[in-house]
Parts: C-alpha cells; sequence; structure tokens
C-alpha cells in the first residue's frame, strides 16, 4: 500500500497539472506525484503548451498580432490560423481606410456578411461623394470663368466709357476750334468780297478745314466702335487671309505663320493686323521685298511680330507712332490700334532699327490665347 501523503493515482496527478494551467495559467512547482520520468517530460511540454497558447491567444485578444508561437498542435495550429486571419483582416481595413473599397472577407461567417456589407456601402456612399464633389469643382470652374468674363467686361466697359467721354471732350474742342477759323475766314470773304484772287485762298483755307473736320468725324466714327461688342476668340490665321486679299501686295513676299493661335479680343483686332500690313505696304519704300508675320509664347505671353525689310521707322517718329493725329495717312491708325488691343490687356510696340525695316511686337498676355 503507498505511504501517505504519495500520489497513489499519478493519472490524477496529470490531471491536476492541466486544470492548473487550464484554470490559472499557471504550472506546478514540480511533477513529484509523477515517478515516470518520460511521462514527467511530456507532462511539461503539454503544460507549457497550455501556457505559451493561452498568451498568444490573450495577446490577440488584446490587439497585438505580432507575437509568435512555438508550440505545435491542432490547437496552436488554429490560433496561428486565427492569428494570420486577423493580420489579412487588418490590412485589409487599411486598404479600406485609403479608399479601396473592393475588400472582401470570406473567412469568418456572419461577420463577413456584415463586413463586406459595410465595405459595399462604403464604396456607393464613396462613389456618390465623389460625383458630387466633381459636379461641384465643375461648377466652381464654371462661375470661376463666368465672373473672370464678367469682370473683363466690367473692366472694358468702364474704360470704353472713360475714352468715349475723352474722345467726345476733345473731338468737340477740335471741331469748335476749326468752326471758329472758319468763321473768320467767312467774315475775311465779306471784307474781300470784291477781290477774287483773296477769296480764292480764303476758299482753299476753307475747304482745308473741312477736311480736318471731316477727317475727326471720321475718326470719331472709328473709334466709337471699339469696344461695342464683346470679345471673341480671333482666329489669327483667318484675320491674316483676310487682310491679304484686301491688299495689294506686288512683288512683296508674304509669309505668315501664326502657329494655330487664336486671340481673345475685340473683333477689330483684324483692322489692327490690316492696318500694319497696310503701313507696310505704303511706307516700306520701293527697296521692301517682305514682310513675315510669326507667333511665338514668351514669358509674357504670346509675341506675335510683324516685320518687313523695308526704310523702317526713324527715330525721331518712335516716340509719337502710336499717339493721335499721327501718319501720313487718315485711316485707322495706330493710334486706334492700340485703343483696340488694350480693351483686352494686349500691348503694341514697335522694335525695328531705321533703315532695315519695321518691327512691330503685339503681345497678347496668358490666359487671352489659346492654341487650335
Amino acid at each position: 500500500m503507498p505511504e501517505k501523503g504519495s500520489a497513489a493515482d499519478p493519472g490524477a496527478a496529470v490531471l491536476a497539472a492541466i486544470e492548473q494551467a487550464l484554470h490559472e495559467g499557471t504550472a506546478p512547482e514540480d511533477y513529484t506525484g509523477i515517478a515516470d520520468a518520460a511521462t514527467r517530460q511530456r507532462l511539461e511540454t503539454v503544460v507549457s503548451g497550455i501556457l505559451s497558447s493561452q498568451q498568444f491567444a490573450l495577446a490577440m485578444a488584446e490587439g497585438n498580432l505580432s507575437p509568435d508561437l512555438a508550440a505545435t498542435g491542432y490547437l496552436a495550429g488554429s490560433l496561428k490560423a486565427l492569428q494570420s486571419s486577423l493580420r489579412h483582416l487588418t490590412w485589409q481595413a487599411g486598404q479600406i481606410a485609403g479608399g479601396d473599397y473592393s475588400q472582401r472577407v470570406r473567412f469568418m461567417g456572419e461577420f463577413s456578411a456584415s463586413f463586406n456589407s459595410m465595405t459595399a456601402q462604403l464604396a456607393r456612399e464613396a462613389a456618390e461623394r465623389s460625383r458630387r464633389e466633381q459636379e461641384l469643382r465643375d461648377t466652381n470652374e464654371a462661375l470661376s470663368r463666368e465672373i473672370a468674363e464678367y469682370q473683363q467686361l466690367q473692366r472694358m466697359l468702364a474704360l470704353t466709357n472713360r475714352k468715349l467721354g475723352l474722345l467726345s471732350s476733345v473731338t468737340r474742342h477740335d471741331i469748335s476750334n476749326k468752326l471758329l477759323a472758319l468763321g473768320a475766314y467767312i467774315d475775311l470773304m465779306h471784307e474781300n468780297v470784291h477781290q477774287p484772287e483773296v477769296l480764292e485762298g480764303y476758299l482753299n483755307s476753307e475747304a482745308e478745314i473741312l477736311k480736318i473736320i471731316n477727317g475727326q468725324i471720321q475718326f470719331a466714327r472709328d473709334y466709337e466702335d471699339i469696344g461695342i461688342k464683346e470679345p471673341v476668340w480671333n482666329d489669327l490665321a483667318a484675320i491674316l487671309a483676310e487682310a491679304y486679299t484686301g491688299l495689294a501686295f506686288g512683288k512683296v513676299r508674304f509669309d505668315a505663320a501664326p502657329g494655330g493661335a487664336e486671340i481673345f479680343a475685340d473683333l477689330l483686332i483684324a483692322k489692327v493686323f490690316y492696318n500694319l500690313l497696310d503701313n507696310a505696304l505704303r511706307y516700306g519704300g520701293p527697296a521692301m521685298t517682305e514682310i513675315r508675320i510669326t507667333a511665338e509664347e514668351s514669358p509674357e505671353g504670346l509675341c506675335v511680330i510683324v516685320q518687313d525689310n523695308g526704310a523702317g521707322v526713324a527715330e525721331e517718329d518712335k516716340e509719337q507712332l502710336f499717339t493721335r493725329g499721327f501718319g501720313k495717312n487718315t485711316g485707322f491708325g495706330l493710334f486706334l490700334s492700340r485703343e483696340v488691343l488694350s480693351l483686352t490687356g494686349i500691348t503694341i510696340a514697335e522694335e525695328g532699327s531705321p533703315g532695315s525695316g519695321a518691327r512691330f511686337r503685339v503681345t497678347v498676355p496668358k490666359g487671352q490665347y489659346r492654341f487650335r
């Protein structure tokens, strides 16, 4: 019969050790109740596996998926499979957070159905939000364009009103002065009615005054056309082609490379380029053989160069080239050309050298031109 205090049943000692590991999470201090060394070793391995599996499961319960489980067997294998699934689920959640709503879970039963339903709903909401955001962006862009165009039209209207006011004042003043001079000549004619030779000189002077008044009225008529209509996109190639067919170039070669440019400007811009070509043909001189027009981008915008190899512009004429009334011809004029261009922020300058030809640079600011 066994002595009192000794383990009468080795099986009971094994069960007690396993129960302690399962219920308390600890291992026995010793396994003295089991005499067989091989059995003790096996029990220690089992208990150690239980405890390490418990710690592994507890870590997963607390959200820590990084530990590795050294134990083997069915229980350990199941825990490792669960850890792998949870790691993949965590990765999928990260993908969803980043906007990938195509992720689906297929290994967790009812949870999978709920999770997949959630991601599908998120995908629908994201698509709807994206659609609304795009609509908002499109609306904002359209409003921005309309506001910019409206502001541009307001600036043009204010500028046109100022210019028309100035034109009215200057023209009224000029014509009034000429009418005073005309009245003075009429008075002189009354005083010298019996001197035909004197009357002829007065009549010539009166005719010259009438010619000047008529020119001022024509100028006012042209000026009134500036800014009346809204600016539009003008095809530079079409403008140059129209100007070419309306002028007599004779033996002068015309070379145009508009580069597919379109310019947002007053419709009278066609008259500007017609005037530049007409001036070149009028004043280029008999030695002129070529007129070239090119268009290319620069840091300032689109530069349209109108250049010839004629006589050029004299240095003493450069400063007053764009002033009102300057020039030998009474047509549209460089003054009006500059006024038309300024309505949409376009500038014009003469950069040629006397004797080497005239060179006009028309600079169109960014946003006021485009390419077909």
